[in-house]
């Protein structure tokens, strides 16, 4: 399996200013509170308001003024990570260009040469994505475990070791994505998990060309949606 980190404190922090700005409690050119006030009312230090602020500022949404502050600079990200808000559109097709040569690939094999067991984990990954969304949450962790779970089942070493080179940068596209359509309500997370479910059904059925159908469908639509969303050149 590939590596899997957890969210940075600093992440989550600005993941919160973030929200306040797109719903309005905080509005174009109003000051945020300084960073001490941001530091305990948050219960962290200095450094993780700094992090946050400057995710904020590489996402497009505050303006950072020496000596004068910080203000709210856009109710609209360029993107939702900052991870993703310095990527070109280059990086982009590259990324999806790459996961497609490899993942549609390595599905067709695990449809047809997976274990039980490894159809088990499959499966798992799945329903921790279905658990996700009655919890209200992304669940992009458990989409990088599905993929993941697929590179495993083809009992190809240097694939597993291919995709888990890309497996942090699949991860920041992967909660890009849904974020996307989670704001743009241009489909539902639940949509999202049928079609991982369509993969894992036609891998478990060992049903190598629909496999693949569902897999390159799967990704071509992600690349759609993060060239079209996000303001990249």
């Amino acid at each position: 399996m590939g590596r899997i980190e957890k969210k940075k404190l600093y992440e989550e922090i600005a993941d919160i200013i973030s929200d306040n700005i797109r719903s309005g409690q905080l509005v174009e050119g109003e000051k945020l509170p300084s960073i001490q006030s941001l530091a305990s009312e948050y219960g962290v230090g200095p450094a993780s308001i700094r992090e946050a602020l400057n995710a904020l500022r590489v996402m497009g949404l505050v303006d950072i003024r020496h000596g004068e502050g910080t203000f709210v600079k856009a109710s609209s990200p360029k993107a939702f990570t900052v991870e993703m808000a310095i990527f070109k559109k280059k990086d982009i097709e590259e990324l999806l260009e790459v996961r497609k040569m490899i993942e549609v690939g390595a599905v067709k094999i695990a449809a047809i040469q997976h274990t039980d067991e490894q159809l088990k984990n499959i499966q798992a990954a799945l329903l921790k994505m279905k658990q996700a969304i009655s919890e209200n949450e992304l669940g992009e962790m458990s989409d990088l475990e599905f993929h993941m779970a697929i590179a495993e089942a083809t009992n190809n070493s240097l694939l597993k070791k291919l995709l888990s080179d890309v497996s942090d940068v699949m991860k920041t596209t992967m909660k890009e994505t849904r974020k996307i359509w989670l704001y743009t309500q241009a489909k539902t997370i639940e949509r999202l998990y049928h079609e991982h479910r369509e993969i894992y059904e036609a891998i478990a059925e060992r049903d190598s060309d629909k496999a693949a159908k569902y897999m390159i469908a799967h990704l071509e639509e992600v690349e759609q949606v993060l060239i079209a969303h996000l303001n990249i050149d």
